[in-house]
């Protein structure tokens, strides 16, 4: 396809202003690839044939499919080019705000019931995360207990999400919250058992965030997609503990997969 060339007058504004040659170098190839110019599969013009196509340098070009790569839209392929990436059809997570028991313990989504680890659950000490320190309540540097899962579907070993749990380490150091096998029911059990924290509450809310390296190593994640988020923060309301959050629990999925709905109302 010969992309329109754009005239440099043209080019140096636009409704939104001015806008740098490799971000129109950009904006002409996102939407041949939306309009479907460039289907799923197919590959866009080599970087000689864009330089001659826009009149622009190479670096100008590297740039522009650097953006749509970070946008997840083309995946460069070592020696082979730069190719569109299939866009996978979104499977729905409903929007739950209720919470339910198995013989495994409570579970917070009918969506993730059928999720078990697929790699063995690890435990750690370090400082809290910058994100999660204002949900616990601690100040920066505070130390927490941070229990990381691996879910995914038990029979194939295919990873869907990622769950990571931080409890104050002020309350969970030294006690069965920090073990790897915290035994039935999990953490909750325990905390509103043999700890009297209980009967517990639980908000949650939902974000979205650049994924990290580990992330999208684990997650298999496209270049530039990012992971939608749920977190989830546990209340305890009985005994030393009392009124405190007691964990932060952050689940991360790949955001080009899932979509979250809900039911509206009248």
């Amino acid at each position: 396809m010969d992309l329109p060339s754009i005239d440099n007058d043209v080019m140096a504004r636009t409704e939104g202003g001015l806008m740098a040659r490799w971000q129109e170098v950009a904006q002409a190839l996102r939407e041949a690839i939306t309009e479907g110019s460039y289907p799923p599969g197919s590959k866009i013009p080599k970087e000689d044939e864009l330089e001659q196509q826009f009149a622009c340098s190479r670096t100008t070009i590297r740039r522009a499919v650097a953006q749509l790569t970070t946008e997840g839209l083309v995946s460069p392929v070592r020696k082979g080019g730069t190719t569109v990436r299939e866009q996978p059809e979104r499977q729905p997570l409903t929007l739950d705000t209720r919470v339910y028991r198995d013989e495994l313990g409570y579970y917070f989504s009918q969506a993730v019931q059928d999720l078990r680890p697929v790699q063995p659950p690890t435990v750690t000490q370090g400082p809290c995360p910058l994100d999660v320190v204002p949900l616990l309540g601690l100040q920066s540097g505070d130390p927490v207990v941070i229990r990381d899962r691996v879910m995914g579907d038990p029979e194939t070993g295919h990873v869907v999400q990622l769950a990571t749990s931080y409890l104050p380490a002020d309350l969970a150091a030294g006690t069965v919250l920090a073990e790897p096998d915290t035994g039935p029911g999990g953490i909750y059990d325990r905390m509103e058992g043999e700890l009297g924290w209980g009967p517990l509450d639980w908000e949650g809310f939902i974000t979205a965030r650049p994924a990290t390296v580990e992330e999208s190593r684990l997650l298999s994640l496209a270049p530039g997609v990012p992971v939608l988020c749920i977190t989830r923060v546990t209340i305890a309301t009985a005994g030393r503990a009392e009124g405190r959050i007691v964990e932060a629990n952050v689940t991360r999925r790949d955001a080009s997969r899932f979509e979250v709905r809900y039911p509206i109302t009248r």
